[in-house]
């Protein structure tokens, strides 16, 4: 029940709270969270997080996220905007259509488009066909990237599927054999033109290949591949060869079917199902919409997030004057580089000087019906496969920062925030920007607890043992290769390694994005046993500190469901917490044996 007055007053955060209201209920939410059966000390996230099931029927803060997201978007698609503010009519016009069939979508056997029907004797053709559609990893995995050591422009990325394991089909075990064979043997990455390409591994027909994937003649197509797995390309190339066309079709089927289903909106028929795969196939058409008839406080919110960004950079800054890591003259001028050219962007859009007509003829491909969604679903994958590859077919291969990035053969649309190591840019999707994640009427307490965390989070990945590998421009670099490699930094790793995670550069982001978004707020080498802390006027119990770790770990509050590249989420806020040892002080924790705690620091100046 709670969960729903939760909702209710969130909602109605745009009808004029004022700060102190918005403050009183923010710490309302972060009691009635409370487990005060437990210790603080012994288990921070059971402590914060104890009692959100029994308030909550959603899952996690996302869960509610997703829920406001949609109950303002469902009525827009389903016609209900202004029609006297609108600026790209036939783009409203396409996502209302799409969104209609949605929900009208009643199930059904599995029609194809008529391009998949069309048979073929070249397995190559027939694999870029299914590429076409989003069906990926099929044979081998064909990515349209950039360049590792030039990230302006684009490449195709070949390798070896990351899982051979999705089909019981005589070929589908054949293949499954092939990859364990090449699995074990290390991957050298080699960088062709496409002439190359088909003279290093004839064994596949690579110009009916990419000829069928891009529609069009490849004699003016200047296309770079980097391939990885070679060996197990010119394997599979003979496997195919001496595969007859029966076994062929029928492993290209399964996959095509589970493409269908994981595609598919996770419940037909409901709008907000549709609304949230929608975000995911059409990001660019609901972008464009929240942005425009949702989302109200951009320009409060790009002032308040660049100055907690820019209050980040300056403190990280800060830490590599300390240089607890011995870097050189040069590396330090790399890093400050990197750490001075980070964007910061609000929304998965294109530059804002991007005109109407841009959104309007996005989708002009596409003829969205209002009744069929099968053919509506087959078009928009078809259609986000021709965005990712169309810088292919330009000369140069040359990548515009001016227009939004296509995002991966994904049917679950990002909520949180991200880092791009190849744009040097951390982008918050707008989804985000929203209460109880953010406002910008909150007291800065709770805005750098949870939104100058998550920044942090993210700004940490620039700077840990992969992000290291990439300089200001995006590219990889010998000097980032060489700041891994000193003693200083294995020995800050091999630190965090001494719990198990299922993710080591997850597990940095969090230990070092705490303890950057802490002394930001705080300042460095801050002690709350020297300090006098007078209550908030909206909270009498906690004090700034304690109340810092609450509202950090209140962001991770949620049911437990199983993490997926990260470790799960209690381990998540007890693992950073730990290795902040300022929260011992806040808590006034007693040590619980001996040997005193060993904090990890990797760019955090030591102890003063």
């Amino acid at each position: 029940m709670y969960g729903l007055i939760v909702l209710t007053l969130g909602i109605s955060l745009s009808m004029g709270q004022t700060p102190m209201e918005l403050n009183v209920l923010t710490m309302h939410n972060i009691r009635a969270n409370l487990d005060r059966r437990v210790e603080p000390c012994t288990d921070l996230w059971a402590y914060a997080c104890g009692n959100w099931s029994s308030s909550h029927r959603q899952v996690d803060n996302f869960g509610l996220a997703e829920e406001h997201y949609a109950r303002a978007m469902a009525p827009l698609l389903n016609g209900g905007y202004p029609r006297n503010r609108m600026q790209a009519p036939r783009l409203m016009q396409k996502m209302s259509d799409y969104f209609r069939a949605c929900v009208g979508n009643q199930p059904r056997k599995l029609e194809l488009p008529q391009e998949l029907r069309i048979g073929s004797s070249d397995w190559t053709v027939a694999a870029a066909r299914l590429r076409k559609y989003g069906v990926n990893g099929v044979f081998f995995d064909e990515t349209p990237d950039v360049a590792y050591n030039d990230s302006r422009h684009h490449v195709v990325q070949l390798k070896m599927p990351a899982d051979l394991s999705s089909s019981r089909t005589q070929l589908g075990q054949e293949l499954l054999a092939l990859g364990e064979k090449f699995r074990r043997e290390e991957s050298l990455l080699q960088s062709w033109t496409l002439a190359e390409l088909k003279q290093q591994i004839p064994q596949i027909n690579w110009h009916n290949y990419f000829k069928e994937l891009l529609d069009t003649e490849l004699n003016g197509v200047d296309l770079r591949v980097e391939v990885s797995d070679v060996e197990y390309l010119r394997s599979v190339g003979e496997l195919l060869q001496r595969s007859n066309l029966t076994t062929v079709e029928q492993y290209l089927c399964s996959r095509l079917a589970s493409l269908a289903r994981e595609a598919a909106p996770l419940s037909a028929g409901r709008a907000a199902s549709c609304v949230h795969h929608m975000r995911a196939i059409l990001p660019l058409g609901m972008n464009y919409i929240y942005d425009q008839y949702v989302y109200r406080t951009r320009s409060e919110d790009t002032r308040q997030l660049a100055e907690i960004f820019g209050s980040l950079r300056f403190m990280f800054g800060k830490y590599l004057d300390a240089n607890r890591l011995r870097l050189s003259p040069e590396q330090l001028d790399y890093v400050r580089g990197k750490l001075r050219g980070m964007q910061l962007k609000i929304g998965n859009l294109p530059d804002a000087s991007t005109t109407a007509h841009f959104y309007d003829s996005h989708y002009d491909s596409a003829n969205f019906s209002s009744t069929d969604f099968q053919q509506n679903l087959w078009q928009a994958l078809r259609l986000r496969t021709h965005l990712q590859h169309a810088p292919l077919r330009q000369p140069g291969a040359a990548l515009s920062l001016m227009h939004y990035y296509v995002n991966d053969d994904v049917f679950v649309a990002r909520n949180a925030p991200y880092f791009e190591p190849e744009r040097n840019r951390l982008t918050v999707p707008m989804i985000f920007m929203q209460f109880p994640l953010y406002d910008h009427r909150q007291h800065l307490i709770f805005q750098h607890s949870l939104m100058g965390f998550i920044l942090a989070h993210e700004l940490s990945h620039a700077f840990e043992q992969d992000g290291i590998l990439f300089d200001a421009n995006g590219n990889e670099s010998p000097i980032g290769l060489g700041i891994r490699r000193l003693a200083t930094f294995q020995t800050a790793l091999q630190c965090v390694k001494r719990t198990r995670t299922a993710s080591l550069k997850e597990r940095l982001a969090d230990v070092n994005g705490l303890q950057l978004a802490y002394d930001a707020f705080f300042g460095l080498f801050h002690d709350s046993h020297k300090l006098e802390y007078r209550p908030y006027a909206f909270e009498r119990e906690f004090l700034a500190p304690q109340l810092f770790h609450l509202s950090f770990a209140q962001f991770f509050c949620g049911r437990l469901p199983p993490a997926i590249g990260h470790d799960m989420d209690d381990v998540r806020v007890n693992e950073a917490a730990r290795n902040l040892h300022q929260f011992a002080i806040d808590f006034k924790c007693r040590q619980q044996s001996q040997s005193p705690q060993i904090d990890c620091e990797m760019w955090r100046p030591g102890k003063q």
